[in-house]
């Protein structure tokens, strides 16, 4: 295991000189999953928190939960979004203000009703369908030693992943392995601090996608592109001194995210796919034969 470690600091080291002399092109745009459809990730955000205010993450009418196999509790309330009142009116001429013919019509808003929904915490029956990645990630036996659920669902808005540090829980959108160490990441730097900062803090996210750049690596992942490009973002400046900088402030955190997260896996793969990998990166280097000068 220690070799493992090992393995993860020495990589940190060689990323961190990499980045700090080596700019990297903008960032590949990573795929997010279709989840499993729910009613509410069409919705307006306005609508959405209003169902994250009630503490829940899915609200559904009464008949359309009775259409997955579930019936609201008795004694439930309803909770309320906003849907808009929307009437039709024909297009005029802006010259005459006569209806043009044929008609044509376009919809206005004349004001908003509430809907009634119940959220998922009211209701019994059939379980959801769940989203099911084609690849588990490596290293998710850590979240599930630490007691961290993991689940996969539609972006919101437009997020690759989350930690909600006070459910424990990692929300990703996408199958991207590195995504899932950067979440993992979080989790660790949570354990070691305690409490993480609220919103984007750029060292905490600069610690978490570091790790997930080294994680990555070690398993055969190059995504130094992207690493490079959102630690730059974060650090105001995409230039190699700069995201440099950056790493080097947080090296010592990342340094025991990557021993905690190690420490909890029994798992060899890592040690072994990362020797396979530095092993196709080796070029053999044919220095050519000096020719012999006749003296002639």
């Amino acid at each position: 295991m220690n070799s493992q470690i090992d393995i993860a600091l020495n990589e940190l080291d060689r990323v961190i000189k990499v980045f700090s002399q080596k700019e990297f092109p903008e960032k590949i745009a990573k795929v997010f999953i279709k989840g499993v459809g729910k009613p509410m990730n069409k919705w307006s955000l306005g609508n959405q928190f209003l169902v994250f205010l009630q503490e829940s993450e899915d609200a559904r009418g009464y008949k359309q939960w009775q259409e997955v196999g579930r019936h609201v509790k008795k004694g439930a309330k309803a909770i309320h979004i906003l849907a808009p009142r929307m009437i039709k009116i024909p297009k005029k001429d802006p010259i005459t203000k006569l209806v043009i013919e044929p008609k044509e019509f376009f919809p206005i808003c004349v004001g908003f009703r509430a809907i009634p929904l119940f959220r998922y915490e009211d209701t019994e029956g059939k379980p959801l369908k769940v989203y099911k990645p084609k690849v588990i990630p490596p290293l998710l036996n850590v979240a599930e030693k630490w007691g961290v659920n993991v689940k996969y669902d539609d972006t919101r808005i437009g997020e690759l992943g989350s930690f909600n540090q006070e459910k424990n829980e990692i929300r990703l959108c996408t199958e991207s392995i590195d995504t899932f160490f950067h979440e993992l990441a979080h989790v660790a730097h949570k354990k070691i601090d305690g409490k993480l900062i609220g919103g984007q803090d750029p060292e905490q996210e600069a610690v978490a996608e570091l790790s997930a750049c080294v994680l990555s690596s070690i398993y055969g992942y190059d995504v130094k592109g992207y690493a490079f490009t959102y630690i730059g973002s974060y650090a105001k400046d995409k230039k190699p001194v700069t995201v440099g900088k950056m790493c080097f402030k947080v090296m010592r955190k990342v340094q025991a995210v990557l021993t905690l997260i190690l420490e909890e896996t029994a798992d060899d793969k890592a040690k072994r796919i990362y020797k396979e990998h530095q092993a196709k990166q080796k070029i053999l280097v044919r220095v050519p034969l000096k020719k012999k000068v006749s003296k002639k």
